[in-house]
């Protein structure tokens, strides 16, 4: 597959208005590219000051098995090590509010957070709720330029770096949700071959949360009402399948960077109420990529997004353009 192939399957397939408008779209997507960064990295200090009832009990830890990015901390032993570690990410996080213009300060950030994490799973199931936070840190720290926090004073080739290397973030962020909504596409083969019901089914869902409040006999706000009524929420289950499997897809089309934050953050908070499972990382990590996204166009232009969604938008683009007579007696 060469870059002509890959520019047509996702490329979008309306051009620009005007050819100055790539131009503008740099130069303002900077400068709103400065304040996302800013509050996208108030986020991991935040997330340490509100995990202290779940890092405390490491600085004495009991029952561990050290995960590969803190085996080093059996040299020192993990009792004297946990202790740097937590002040450490205390530390780099608080730095990376006040000053996320300075790459050694990212990097420090995404050290902190990935050994913060490597050892709070030390001690039991490793939970997936903050490995795209990793991955989006990790990206703006190695390619994010310092002058994206400078646009005014930076050049147009910094600009057009900076909003690169955010779009790589938005990437790694849709490529989570592209491989998760492949699971459970492959998920869905493997049991309809078993002849079990597969996550297509009516009542799928429905199952999925009963299963889920009989495990951990939580109080669903909404669990009930989903289990009773298995038809009526079906198609959020289809809706979720779509967006998570094409998320990759949305990112290459600005035009759809707000829908699908917007419609992925639905399906996030419609799993707490349902199923009491909070996604609150993810959720902000969506409104801080993809709908605060810089270079998604202002406003709702609903016949430009019909053009990008997948599926649809390759049959209303198969449908043959109307002729100049055709045009010409219409008006």
């Amino acid at each position: 597959m060469d870059l002509r192939t890959l520019r047509r399957v996702f490329g979008s397939r309306q051009p620009p208005a005007s050819f100055a408008a790539p131009l503008k779209t740099v130069r303002d997507g900077a400068f709103r590219l400065e304040g996302v960064l800013r509050a996208f990295y108030v986020f991991p200090i935040f997330w340490f000051v509100t995990h202290l009832h779940e890092l405390r009990p490491l600085l004495d830890p009991h029952g561990f098995e050290l995960r590969w990015p803190v085996a080093w901390m059996a040299w020192f032993g993990v009792s004297n090590a946990a202790p740097w570690v937590i002040g450490f990410g205390f530390v780099a996080t608080s730095l990376g509010a006040l000053a996320p213009d300075r790459r050694w300060v990212r990097v420090a950030v995404f050290v902190a957070l990935f050994q913060t994490l490597a050892l709070k799973f030390s001690f039991g199931k490793i939970h997936h709720l903050m490995h795209a936070w990793l991955f989006a840190t990790f990206v703006l720290a190695v390619l994010l330029p310092d002058g994206a926090f400078h646009p005014d004073r930076s050049s147009r080739s910094v600009r057009q770096a900076s909003l690169l290397a955010f779009g790589t973030a938005q990437g790694a962020l849709g490529l989570t949700y592209t491989l998760a909504g492949l699971g459970k596409l492959f998920g869905t083969a493997y049991q309809a071959a078993l002849g079990q019901i597969t996550p297509l089914h009516p009542s799928a869902l429905a199952r999925h949360v009963a299963d889920r409040i009989l495990q951990t006999h939580a109080d669903s706000l909404l669990g009930a009402f989903m289990i009773e009524n298995a038809v009526l929420i079906w198609p959020m289950m289809l809706a979720t399948l779509y967006l998570q499997l094409f998320a990759l897809w949305a990112v290459f089309r600005p035009r759809l960077h707000r829908l699908w934050a917007f419609g992925l953050i639905g399906f996030h908070v419609m799993t707490k109420l349902s199923m009491t499972i909070d996604f609150t990382p993810n959720v902000l990590l969506l409104g801080f990529l993809w709908a605060a996204s810089p270079t998604a166009p202002g406003g709702w232009a609903l016949r430009a997004m019909a053009v990008d969604f997948p599926l649809l938008g390759w049959i209303s683009a198969r449908r043959p353009a109307p002729s100049t007579d055709a045009i010409c007696r219409a008006t």
